[in-house]
């Protein structure tokens, strides 16, 4: 059951986060909050997707670091499993079943008793997992729709900073320029099909086109497949 004061905490957070000028202290600020607002809580991290990996960039206890890096070193864990399959994990260490028996083990042994992983997602991208540790048992259905909540505000948090806009065109312009070479070696290939000749002689007749027709060699092997397509 969701209290006042866990309400109050949540609005606290919302007003902080508006002051905030940089990413990592507004991720420190929503880690701080899960600690005080949901149940059971001992420890909470934050992890950031970076290239498609988690990364974590914000902790409130050496716990949550250390059992972060078990994940990443083992490949294995709640964390890693809500940041793959973009899905809210629960994990009762003490009874895991056969879910994740290596992660299990080094959770006991630094007295963690529950995780768990909500993932914070911008559209339908992922952005980050809030890791939370509890060392009073598994956390509940409580737990998770506070955590909800919190993975929204980083989410908000991630999407607003100029670092994620910056990852972010680069990732898109990459993805441009792989496209772009493709189409560059597609056109290639079917010049040298078509006119027998050599991956050198057919890049120097994409040059040629473009210079005397005043068009980039994308754009003359655009029109080249284009052609193509149209006549099989």
């Amino acid at each position: 059951m969701i209290t006042e004061d866990m309400v109050n905490a949540l609005q606290q957070l919302a007003d902080v986060l508006q002051t905030q000028r940089t990413l990592g202290a507004a991720l420190a600020g929503i880690a701080e909050a899960a600690v005080v607002s949901v149940p059971g809580c001992d420890a909470a991290s934050v992890a950031l997707s970076v290239e498609g990996r988690p990364a974590t960039a914000a902790v409130t206890a050496r716990v949550a670091l250390e059992l972060d890096l078990v994940q990443y070193a083992l490949d294995e864990g709640p964390c890693l499993a809500s940041f793959r399959d973009i899905e809210t994990l629960r994990l009762d260490v003490v009874d895991p079943g056969d879910a994740f028996p290596h992660f299990a083990l080094a959770a006991r042994q630094h007295g963690v008793d529950g995780v768990l992983s909500v993932p914070a997602t911008w559209g339908p991208e992922l952005v980050a997992t809030l890791n939370l540790y509890s060392r009073r048992g598994p956390f509940d259905q409580t737990a998770v729709s506070i955590g909800t909540v919190l993975a929204a505000q980083i989410a908000i948090a991630v999407s607003r900073s100029p670092e994620f806009a910056a990852a972010r065109a680069a990732v898109e312009q990459a993805q441009r320029d792989v496209d772009d070479q493709a189409d560059v070696s597609m056109a290639t290939g079917l010049l040298m099909a078509t006119q027998g000749c050599t991956t050198e002689q057919a890049e120097g007749l994409l040059r040629r086109a473009a210079a005397h027709e005043e068009r980039t060699i994308l754009e003359v092997a655009q029109r080249i497949i284009d052609q193509h397509n149209n006549s099989s």
